[in-house]
């Protein structure tokens, strides 16, 4: 019996696969989010996998759900802004899998992950799956090899129901509004700190934040036309600009794989997350912004503003998150 348990102690600490549950209980959703993404990191880094592809994370059912597409986004874009791994765009990493007809990345359809990871040059893909539980979202993520499809790590954390997600299960318990009887065809008003609408897309900046001399702007992007529509934009011409009259640059570094650089392919009616991170150098602290965008396409020179935009208050040592 004695050996018997020594061979199971031994198995458990020489098995390749790093354990797939760590959770962080008691974390803000930030925090958490964080360490979530410093587990993949170590796990990708430890597998010697630099490039990463992010999927939309499912339900239980293996279905793609609203929060699993924005938890994707959020998950690679922390991983984008640490520095340590590059991260594909996900508009490129959608748009070859429908090209190549690639419907599932897993083992059995090892061939076509090949194929789909030489064309975007991804050393690995990420799966997610979102489960609501009493104590929050439980988010379990894969790793999974380029070459074969293979699960090769994984790591669990349960998400607080606070911060961005507070408003995905504020919109799932909250009742269906009663249709309007006068003009039945105007959109609902978009949930966001401001908005702009075209004919082509309607553009909803839903957070910027600012740590030190950096702003980060996050955006959700739907395409209402009935084509497809590639959103690019002019890098050193899309700026914000504070208060006090200083303009915050995008940096080459930091959008690398942002909207000004490769830009964004949506499908008709697809929404898609995008992010901005802006730098300055200056000492005073602002608190409000105006957005200035210069676009590619699909208008070319077209330009818009959005004011008024207020930072989310950053927490001070005393707060707590429920």
């Amino acid at each position: 019996m004695i050996m018997i348990g020594l061979l199971i102690l031994l198995f458990a600490l020489l098995s390749p696969f790093p354990s797939p549950t760590s959770t962080w209980a008691g974390a803000s959703y930030e925090e958490t989010l964080k360490q979530l993404a410093e587990a993949i990191t170590e796990r990708a880094t430890k597998a010697k996998k630099h490039r990463l592809a992010f999927l939309d994370f499912t339900d239980s059912h293996g279905q793609p759900t609203a929060i699993g597409q924005f938890l994707a986004e959020e998950l690679g874009t922390q991983i984008m802004v640490a520095g340590e791994l590059t991260v594909v765009d996900r508009t490129l990493t959608y748009s070859t899998l429908k090209k190549l007809h690639v419907e599932h990345i897993d083992s059995d359809h090892a061939k076509a992950v090949r194929r789909v990871a030489k064309a975007i040059r991804a050393d690995a893909f990420v799966s997610g799956v979102s489960i609501e539980t009493p104590d929050g979202l439980q988010l379990t993520t894969k790793l999974i090899n380029s070459s074969n499809g293979q699960p090769i790590g994984a790591a669990r954390t349960t998400l607080p129901k606070t911060g961005p997600l507070n408003s995905f299960f504020k919109k799932e318990e909250s009742p269906q509004p009663m249709a309007s009887i006068e003009g039945p065809n105007e959109p609902a008003p978009p949930i966001g700190l401001g908005t702009h609408r075209n004919e082509d897309y309607e553009l909803v900046l839903t957070a910027i934040d600012k740590q030190d001399n950096r702003v980060k702007v996050d955006f959700t992007i739907a395409n209402h036309s009935s084509r497809d529509l590639k959103l690019l934009c002019h890098l050193q011409d899309t700026v914000l600009k504070d208060e006090h009259g200083t303009v915050w640059h995008q940096g080459v570094e930091e959008n690398r794989e942002g909207l000004c650089t490769r830009g964004l392919e949506l499908s008709p009616h697809r929404k898609q997350r995008a992010v901005l991170i802006f730098t300055a150098s200056s000492n005073q602290s602002p608190s409000q912004f105006t957005f200035h965008f210069h676009e590619k396409l699909p208008r070319r020179d077209a330009s818009f503003t959005i004011d008024g935009l207020m930072l989310r208050p950053s927490p001070g040592p005393a707060d707590t998150t429920p």
